[in-house]
C-alpha cells in the first residue's frame, strides 16, 4: 500500500506507479468492447426470420431459463437450409467474440478476488463455464430442422454459468475483505467522478450518443461512420482530428485541477487570493456587447426576452454587490458577527484521495479516445459480419468498400484496446506532454488555461456564427465530440481560473469552500429554458405569402381526383367497372420513414394507373417529409417522377443532421440559455435560424423543390397530403393539410384553437382553418414537413403564433409547441380514420348513383396503404407469459397502447371499408379486393433480414439505402403474405396494372 501511494521524485522515475498503470482499463475497455460487438451480431441473428415469422437471439438463449431445451432451437428448426446457414454463420461469430469475452471479464473478476482463493477459483469457474457454453453451442448449431441433443445440456451449462457468476456476486458481499475492497473502490471512484465532473459529463455524452447499443435514434451516429467507408474520408479525417485535440485539452484540464487537489489533500493549500471582480463582470459585459453589436447591425432583439437577459445580466451583478456589501460590513464590524478575516480550516491530509484525482483526470481524458475506438467498433461489426453471410452485399457498394470496413474495425480495435498501454509508455518518455505536474504546485505551465480557453471558444464561435459551412465537412460524429468537448473546455478554463481565489463572501458565509461556477451556469442555462426559449426563437420559417385558404373540401376532392384517375379502371367479371382509390398513410420514422415512402411511390407510380390512383396520404415525421418529396418530384400524371430517387437520396445525407446537431449544441443553447438570439450564415443568409430552420435550409440545397410556397392545390402521386403534428400539453394532432378536414368550424372568439370542441375535426386542430387564427401560415414544403418531423432533441419545438387576423396583419394572443406527430400517433392512420368517417358516405352515395359501373362511372373501391418502415412487421407476436400478480397492473397498461397502435386502426379501417349498396358493386369489387386476398387493407413494409436496419433518424449511410432498396424489389416480388401478413406491394402493384394500362414506366 505505502509503495502504491509513494512519490517519487527521482528523475528516472519523475511519474508515479498509479500513473502509468494500464491494465485494468484496457481490460475494461476492451470487455465492453467485445460485448458491444455481440450486441450488434446479436442483432442480425435476431433479423433471421422462418416462414412463419419466428425469430430468436443468442441473447435469449444464453440467458438464466429452463434447464432443459428452449423454445429458441425449435423456433430455429423451422428455418430453410440457406437461411440456416447464415444463422449458423453468425453464432459461430458471436460465440468466437464470447470467448475472448468470457476470458476479459474472468480475468477481471480474478484480479477483483485478490487474496481470496475461493473467490478466484469461482471467477474462474464462471468463464470456464461461459466457454464451454459456447463450444455446445457450436456443436449445436450445425444442426439444422430439429432440436440439437445438445440443447439441453447447453441449458444446464447456461444456468450453471449465472448461478456460479451470483454465487461469486454473494461472496463479494459476504467476505469482509472483498467487500471492504469493492465497496471502497466505490467510493473512492465517485469522489474522482464529482471532483472532474465536467470530464465525466463531456465523455458521457459522446459514449452514450456513440455507444449505446439501442435500437432506433441511437442508431444515427453508427450509420454516418459508416458513411467514412463509402468513400467520404473528410468526416473521418476531421473525426481523427477533432478526437485527439478535444481529449489532449480534457487531459490538462484534468491535470490543471489535479494540481488542486495536490495541494488540497496532500499539501493543506487555502485558497489565499482574493475573489475577482472580473470574473463575474465577464458574462454580462459579453451580453450587453453583444446586444449592442446586434442592436447596431441592424438585427432583432427579442424584446421579450427580458427576462433571461436579466437573469444571464442580473444574477451574477448581484451576486456581486451582495457580497461587497458584506464583505465592507464585516470590515466594520456588524450584528450578524462577520469576520474580517478568513477563518477556513484546510483539507486533512489524504494523498490517497490527491492519486485518485490525478490518475482520474488522466484516465477520464484518455477514455475519449478509447470511446472513439469503441464507436468504430460498434459501427463496423455488422457490416464485416454481413459481408461473411451475404456474399452479394460487396457487389452493390462502392470499390474497395469491404477493405475500408475491415480496415476502420480494426483501427476501432487497436484504438480501443491500445490507448491506456500506449499512454503508459509516452508517460515514462515524455511525461510532460501529458501536462504539468500535480507535485510542483500552480507556478507551473502558466499559459496553459489561456490554450485550453482558446481551444473551447474559438470552436464554439466558429459553430455559432457558421454552422452550416464547418459541420459540411466536419461530419456528424466530429461535430458532437467537438460542440460538448469545446463547451467542456470552456467551462473548465473558468472553473481553474477560479480554483485559487477564495469564494465571494455570499458563498463563503454559506460555507463553500469555492465559487460554485458550474451550478451557476446550469442554473443559469436551465432557468433560461423554462419556456423553452421564447417564441421567436422557434418560430418556423416563412414567406411572404399565406397559404391560401381555398382548400377543397373532402366531397370536391373526391371529384377532382375521379377526373384524374381514368387509367386505373378495371373490367369486373360482371362486365362492371371499378376503379381501385387508394388512401395511405405514411408512418414516421425520420428519413428512413421518407426513403421508403418515395421509394414505395416511386414504386406505385410506375404502374399503369399508380401516378393517379392516390387520394389523398396522411404522414408523420419523416413519413410527411416523404410525402412533400413526392408532391414536388412526382408530380400527379406526369410519370414515375425521374427525380424523386435523387431528391430522397440527397436529402439523407449527413449534412442536415450534422448542421443540425451543431445548432443544438451550440446556438440554440446559448439562445435558449441567455435569449440571445446570435445571427449565423446558412446558404448566404445571415439571420437568426435554430436548429430546425438550418436543417430545412439543408434539405432544400439538396432538394431545391422543397423552397416553394405550401400550395393547397398541389398535387402528386400521393394525392393530396395531411401531414401530422402534435400540440404538447394538450395533446391535440396539429393538421397541416392540403384538404379542408371534415368539421371545421366557423371562425369563434375563443381564447385558443381547440381539438375537443363538438364542431371542429376530432381531436385535431388545422392549422390552415382561419377560424383557428394562427398567424405563420406563409410556410415553404421544407417547413411544414418539419413542423409534422420536430422530434427533440435533433429539432426542437416549434412556436406556432394564433390571434385574430387584422389588416396589419396577425395580432399573436399565445402559441402552440408543436412536435413530431408520432407523439399523438404515430402511424398516421388515425387521420385517415378520421377522414374516412365524411369521405364513405361520399363514395357510397357516388356507387348508388345512376349509371354506377360505367366507364363513365365505374365503382370506386377504397384500398387502405400503411406504408411501414419500421422493421418487425413479419415478426409473430409471441403469446404473452402469465405474470405476478403484484405486476399485473403494470402489464394491463399495454392494453391502452395497443388499442391506437397501427394495427388497431387497420382492422377498424377494414371493417368500415364497405361502400357498396347493391350485390352488382358488391361483385364488381371483387376484381380489385380478390387480387388483394379478400382485405381492402395493405402493409408496404421491409421484411426482417440478417442486416443492419436502417436508422431512426436523419441522415443514411450507402449500405443502409441499398439495404431499403433491396427491401422494395422484396416486397415487388412477394405476391403472397406471410402467415397472418397482410397482402403487401406485391399485391398492390397487380391491382394497379389493369389489363390495357401499360406496363410499368
Amino acid at each position: 500500500m505505502a509503495e502504491a501511494l509513494a512519490v517519487p521524485r527521482s528523475p528516472r522515475f519523475p511519474v508515479p506507479r498509479r500513473v502509468l498503470r494500464w491494465l485494468t482499463a484496457t481490460l475494461l475497455v476492451c470487455a465492453v468492447t467485445l460485448w458491444i460487438a455481440m450486441a450488434e451480431i446479436d442483432r442480425l441473428v435476431a433479423g433471421v426470420v422462418t416462414p412463419d415469422g419466428g425469430n430468436s437471439s443468442v441473447t435469449i438463449l444464453s440467458g438464466f431459463g429452463a434447464f432443459g431445451a428452449r423454445d429458441t432451437w425449435s423456433v430455429w428448426a423451422g428455418l430453410d437450409q440457406e437461411d440456416h446457414e447464415q444463422l449458423a454463420a453468425l453464432v459461430t461469430v458471436h460465440v468466437a467474440i464470447d470467448f475472448a469475452f468470457a476470458l476479459l471479464y474472468g480475468a477481471l473478476l480474478f484480479r477483483l478476488a485478490r487474496g481470496r482463493i475461493l473467490a478466484r477459483i469461482i471467477a474462474v469457474t464462471a468463464a470456464a463455464l461461459d466457454v464451454t457454453e459456447g463450444v455446445l453451442l457450436l456443436f449445436a448449431i450445425r444442426d439444422a430442422g430439429s432440436t440439437p441433443p445438445a440443447a439441453a445440456v447447453l441449458g444446464v451449462v447456461t444456468n450453471l454459468k449465472w448461478l456460479v457468476l451470483a454465487l461469486f456476486v454473494l461472496g463479494l458481499l459476504a467476505t469482509p475483505l472483498l467487500r471492504k475492497r469493492v465497496f471502497g473502490r466505490l467510493r473512492r471512484l465517485a469522489g474522482t467522478v464529482q471532483f472532474h465532473r465536467l470530464t465525466v459529463t463531456a465523455v458521457g455524452l459522446v459514449a452514450v450518443l456513440a455507444l449505446l447499443p439501442v435500437p432506433g435514434i441511437n442508431d444515427q451516429m453508427p450509420d454516418s461512420q459508416r458513411l467514412w467507408a463509402e468513400g467520404s474520408p473528410g468526416p473521418f479525417l476531421a473525426s481523427s482530428l477533432v478526437v485527439p485535440v478535444i481529449a489532449l485539452g480534457l487531459q490538462y484540464i484534468g491535470r490543471l485541477r489535479s494540481v488542486l487537489a495536490w495541494q488540497l489533500w496532500a499539501e493543506s493549500y487555502i485558497p489565499e487570493l482574493p475573489p475577482s471582480w472580473r470574473l463575474w463582470l465577464a458574462g454580462p459585459v459579453v451580453l450587453l456587447a453583444a446586444l449592442a453589436v446586434m442592436a447596431a447591425g441592424g438585427f432583432p432583439v427579442e424584446r421579450s426576452n427580458w427576462w433571461q437577459y436579466g437573469i444571464f445580466i442580473g444574477v451574477p451583478l448581484i451576486l456581486l454587490a451582495v457580497s461587497v456589501v458584506m464583505k465592507f460590513v464585516s470590515m466594520l464590524g456588524s450584528p450578524f458577527s462577520f469576520r474580517a478575516r478568513w477563518a477556513m480550516c484546510p483539507h486533512g491530509e489524504d494523498r490517497r484521495r490527491a492519486m485518485d484525482a490525478w490518475c482520474g483526470g488522466d484516465n477520464l481524458a484518455l477514455l475519449l479516445i478509447a470511446v472513439a475506438g469503441m464507436s468504430l467498433v460498434r459501427s463496423f461489426a455488422g457490416p464485416a459480419a454481413m459481408m461473411l453471410v451475404e456474399p452479394g452485399l460487396v457487389a452493390s457498394m462502392p470499390d474497395g468498400w469491404p477493405l475500408r470496413v475491415w480496415g476502420l474495425l480494426a483501427f476501432g480495435a487497436v484504438l480501443a484496446a491500445g490507448a491506456y498501454p500506449l499512454r503508459s509508455v509516452l508517460l515514462r518518455r515524455a511525461p510532460r506532454l501529458f501536462g504539468p505536474d500535480p507535485r510542483n504546485g500552480f507556478g507551473q505551465w502558466p499559459y496553459l488555461k489561456h490554450l485550453v480557453l482558446a481551444l473551447g471558444a474559438v470552436p464554439l464561435l466558429a459553430l455559432l456564427l457558421a454552422p452550416a459551412f464547418f459541420t459540411a465537412f466536419l461530419g456528424v460524429s466530429a461535430t458532437a465530440v467537438l460542440g460538448i468537448g469545446s463547451w467542456a473546455l470552456l467551462f473548465g478554463a473558468v472553473v481553474v481560473w477560479a480554483q485559487q481565489r477564495q469564494p465571494l463572501e455570499i458563498f463563503y458565509r454559506m460555507g463553500f469552500r469555492a465559487n460554485p461556477i458550474l451550478s451557476l451556469m446550469a442554473a443559469a442555462l436551465a432557468l433560461g429554458q423554462l419556456s423553452g426559449g421564447g417564441d421567436a426563437m422557434h418560430l418556423p420559417r416563412t414567406g411572404k405569402v399565406p397559404v391560401s385558404p381555398e382548400r377543397n373540401a373532402v366531397d370536391a376532392e373526391f371529384r377532382d381526383w375521379l377526373g384524374k384517375s381514368t387509367p386505373c379502371n378495371t373490367k369486373a367479371g360482371n362486365g362492371k367497372t371499378v376503379r381501385p382509390m387508394l388512401l395511405v398513410a405514411a408512418e414516421g420514422g425520420g428519413i428512413r420513414a421518407a426513403s421508403w415512402t418515395t421509394r414505395v411511390f416511386g414504386a406505385l407510380a410506375g404502374t399503369g394507373c399508380g401516378k393517379t390512383a392516390t387520394l389523398l396520404s396522411s404522414g408523420v415525421s419523416g413519413g410527411s417529409l416523404g410525402l412533400v418529396l413526392v408532391t414536388r418530384y412526382a408530380p400527379r400524371g406526369e410519370g414515375a417522377g425521374t427525380g424523386l430517387a435523387t431528391a430522397s437520396d440527397a436529402v439523407a445525407a449527413p449534412e442536415a443532421l450534422s448542421v443540425s446537431v451543431g445548432g443544438a449544441i451550440v446556438s440554440d443553447l446559448v439562445a435558449g440559455g441567455t435569449g440571445l438570439l446570435i445571427p449565423n450564415r446558412s446558404r448566404g443568409d445571415f439571420a437568426w435560424h435554430d436548429r430546425a430552420a438550418l436543417m430545412e435550409r439543408e434539405w432544400e440545397r439538396r432538394a431545391p423543390f422543397l423552397d416553394a410556397a405550401f400550395d393547397p392545390s398541389a398535387r402528386g402521386a400521393a394525392g393530396a397530403v395531411i401531414l401530422n403534428s402534435t400540440v404538447t400539453g394538450s395533446g391535440c394532432r396539429l393538421v397541416l393539410s392540403q384538404v379542408k378536414l371534415p368539421g371545421s368550424k366557423d371562425a369563434s372568439d375563443a381564447a385558443a384553437p381547440e381539438c375537443l370542441s363538438e364542431d371542429g375535426p376530432p381531436v385535431s386542430i388545422d392549422f390552415f382553418d382561419p377560424a383557428n387564427g394562427f398567424c405563420d401560415t406563409d410556410l415553404r414544403w421544407s417547413t411544414a414537413a418539419m413542423i409534422s418531423a420536430r422530434f427533440p432533441l435533433i429539432s426542437p419545438a416549434g412556436r406556432l403564433r394564433y390571434g385574430r387576423a387584422a389588416e396589419a396583419g396577425c395580432t399573436p394572443a399565445g402559441a402552440f409547441q408543436a412536435i413530431d406527430g408520432g407523439y399523438a400517433e404515430g402511424s398516421g392512420l388515425g387521420t385517415v380514420s378520421d377522414v374516412w368517417g365524411t369521405l364513405r358516405e361520399v363514395v357510397q352515395d357516388y356507387n348508388g348513383g345512376p349509371g354506377a359501373g360505367t366507364e363513365q362511372h365505374p365503382y370506386v373501391v377504397p384500398v387502405f396503404v400503411y406504408i411501414r418502415n419500421s422493421p418487425g412487421v413479419d415478426l409473430a407476436a409471441r403469446v404473452p407469459a402469465p405474470v405476478a400478480e403484484l405486476a399485473v397492473p403494470l402489464a394491463g397498461l399495454k392494453a391502452k397502447a395497443n388499442q391506437v397502435e397501427a394495427g388497431a386502426w387497420l382492422q377498424r379501417l377494414g371493417a368500415a371499408s364497405d361502400v357498396c349498396l347493391d350485390t352488382e358493386c358488391d361483385a364488381a369489387s371483387g376484381a380489385v379486393l380478390d387480387k388483394l386476398g379478400g382485405d381492402g387493407t395493405v402493409v408496404v413494409a421491409p421484411k426482417s433480414r440478417p442486416a443492419i436496419d436502417p436508422p431512426l433518424g436523419w441522415t443514411l449511410s450507402m449500405l443502409s439505402q441499398n439495404l431499403l432498396d433491396e427491401a422494395l424489389e422484396a416486397e415487388k416480388g412477394q405476391d403472397n403474405g406471410g402467415s397472418g401478413e397482410l397482402p403487401g406491394l406485391g399485391k398492390l402493384l397487380a391491382v394497379l396494372s389493369p389489363p390495357g394500362a401499360g406496363a410499368p414506366d
